[in-house]
């Protein structure tokens, strides 16, 4: 019962569950390939920032050539230069000052130093913009013994990184020269704080999220819009943890909470050893289920998708389920309700049981045989199968002869009786041979436990039963008994001749038997016993004619009727009176009844045995 449904309801259940396993599989699979390439960014990310890095300090270093040119910046040094910074004049003091003012203030602002000095050939500062305050308590402060600030007191251009009283310095550095092939006169030494403006600088270069640290200590973040800023206060030591003492950059590593990952980069120079250092952070985008695509899906994400095709698979997809519901359901149901309103209504006695399919038909035929069992047990007619009998009505026991009535004990004909016509043709005369006289008809053979045919007048047929009515016969002039032959011994009783021959009487005086009777009635056994002898007479021609125009109905009629007779004799009941023509009517008048309440075009008709007696069953076929 309901198949249909049971299987589309299967259908969609295996289907939301291989779209549960697809998308699970996908959220894994997106997850996977997203790391690995927020991780192969963040490679990049680390390289693109220690190219900004540089390239800033290539321009800041470029910057400087404007210093290193200034007449006051060369005159200043040569005043001091062969001199002890107490003998410095302070008219170089002063000219070297104003030169770095004015050079740091005409420069753009990203490009502006932090710390600005002018040292002569020995690395001693003449003046400098920016570090006065540190430097003033060091009377002897100098920067000869860095190496950037070495290379260009020898005529080279230099960046590197520092790390002066705990913080991250980027340092340029670039020789003043006077004369061509001569000697610098010493150097300008421009200084940029890896602070939090230079990370805001390269981040936005770079679109990264940065930080600077020293010895594990923040000292300057920058980050994109978006990003979790509290991930950099989150950072520990090992997070910044080198694998190898001569990598420039750490290996990628995920966060605590594995939304991001991290790779750390050294920066070179003296602040290598210092733990100078900058770290790229890159958040990664994972999905958490597979509801997560849903929410975290934007209007391009929503704009991208068919709406036509998910709103036409959901139409059909609940368009087949009603289609499967309504059939397998709510039009049985329907007629369910229709018979009980009926029913309720004294319309009908029973539920039609044609009407209903699988399940419900079997919950009918239930409520049909409870519907029996309270009418009997409230002392009503129990509706069992038809019966013929209660279909035909009371069958005597003695019917009157008729064109299919069956053969009876005793004398075939009452005397003063001629044979019935068959078939609207008179009986066959018999036959006699030329020159020999007429005799009269051999006597049929009497029947066990019969009265002799010489003993007395036959007793009268009883009265035909209901049915068609059929015109008596005329009556004929009792046929003159043969006298007996002379002798002691009777003669033997008459037996039939063949073809050109005479019939010969019985001897015991019996009334003689008309040959054209026997030729309409067919011949059986008569060694049986008696309940067995009675014979149902068979269908006359002109009934088999009828019955092959009806087409294969009729003729299943037939064999319905042979089977009919045939079981009554096995349940040992009566079958006398029981003829084709009056079987076939009655067949006629249910199967126009039955046609007609159920709209069908063909009833089938079977015999069943119930309670020891054969039964009638009909059956509505729709076709």
């Amino acid at each position: 019962m309901m198949i249909l449904s049971r299987i589309w309801v299967l259908i969609l259940s295996l289907l939301v569950g291989a779209s549960i396993y697809i998308v699970s599989l996908a959220v894994g699979q997106y997850n996977r390939a997203n790391a690995k390439g927020a991780d192969e960014a963040l490679l990049g990310d680390g390289q693109v920032v220690n190219w900004a890095l540089q390239i800033d300090s290539r321009r800041r270093l470029d910057t400087l050539i404007l210093v290193s040119v200034d007449a006051g910046v060369t005159k200043a040094l040569k005043a001091v230069n062969g001199k002890e910074p107490k003998d410095f004049p302070a008219s170089a003091k002063d000219d070297a000052k104003k030169a770095l003012t004015s050079f740091n203030e005409k420069l753009p602002p990203e490009y502006k130093h932090d710390v600005l000095f002018i040292v002569d050939r020995d690395g001693r500062p003449i003046a400098n913009l920016g570090y006065e305050r540190e430097a003033a308590p060091h009377p002897d402060f100098e920067l000869g013994g860095y190496a950037a600030v070495f290379d260009a007191l020898h005529g080279f251009l230099r960046d590197d990184n520092w790390v002066l009283g705990g913080k991250l310095a980027r340092v340029v550095t670039r020789p003043v020269e006077a004369e061509l092939g001569q000697p610098p006169l010493g150097a300008i030494i421009g200084i940029k704080w890896a602070d939090q403006s230079l990370a805001k600088e390269i981040s936005a270069r770079t679109r990264t999220n940065l930080a600077f640290f020293v010895g594990g200590a923040n000292v300057g973040q920058a980050y994109q819009e978006g990003f979790d800023e509290t991930i950099f206060t989150q950072l520990t030591p090992d997070d910044l943890k080198f694998e190898a003492p001569d990598k420039v950059f750490s290996e990628v590593h995920p966060l605590g909470n594995g939304k991001s990952s991290l790779i750390a980069a050294r920066m070179p120079g003296d602040a290598w050893e210092l733990g100078g250092s900058f770290a790229v952070i890159r958040s990664r985008t994972t999905i958490p289920g597979p509801l997560s695509f849903i929410s975290g899906a934007d209007d391009k994400d929503k704009a991208a998708v068919k709406t036509w095709l998910v709103v036409l698979t959901v139409v059909l997809g609940s368009g087949l389920g009603f289609l499967f519901s309504f059939l397998e359901h709510s039009r049985p149901l329907k007629e369910v309700r229709a018979q009980a309103e009926r029913l309720k209504k004294g319309e009908i006695d029973y539920l039609q049981l044609p009407r209903f399919r699988g399940e419900y038909r079997v919950f009918a035929q239930d409520i049909n045989s409870g519907i029996e069992r309270v009418v009997e047990k409230g002392g009503g007619a129990n509706r069992k199968p038809a019966d013929l009998e209660s279909i035909l009505g009371p069958v005597p026991a003695q019917p009157n002869m008729s064109a299919f009535s069956f053969p009876l004990s005793g004398p075939t004909l009452a005397p003063g009786m001629q044979a019935p016509v068959m078939g609207g043709q008179p009986p066959p005369k018999p036959f006699v041979p030329p020159g020999s006289a007429p005799q009269a008809p051999a006597p049929p053979t009497p029947a066990a436990g019969a009265p002799p045919s010489g003993g007395g007048a036959p007793a009268p047929l009883a009265p035909p039963p209901s049915g068609p009515a059929i015109s008596a016969p005329k009556p004929l002039a009792p046929p003159k008994p043969l006298a007996p032959a002379p002798g002691p011994a009777a003669p033997p009783p008459l037996a039939p001749k063949p073809a050109g021959s005479s019939p010969s009487l019985s001897s015991s005086g019996g009334a003689p038997a008309f040959g054209s009777v026997s030729a309409q009635i067919p011949a059986f056994e008569d060694d049986g016993p008696e309940d067995e002898r009675t014979m149902i007479a068979k269908p006359s021609e002109d009934v088999l004619a009828a019955t092959s125009s009806d087409g294969g109905e009729a003729s299943d009629w037939l064999s319905v009727y042979d089977d009919y007779v045939r079981t009554k004799k096995q349940c040992s009941e009566s079958t006398d009176g029981l003829t084709f023509e009056k079987f076939q009517v009655t067949l006629k008048k249910n199967r126009d009844a039955l046609m007609q309440r159920h709209g069908v075009k063909r009833v089938k008709f079977s015999v069943y045995v119930k309670e020891g007696k054969a039964s009638l069953k009909a059956t509505p076929v729709r076709e």
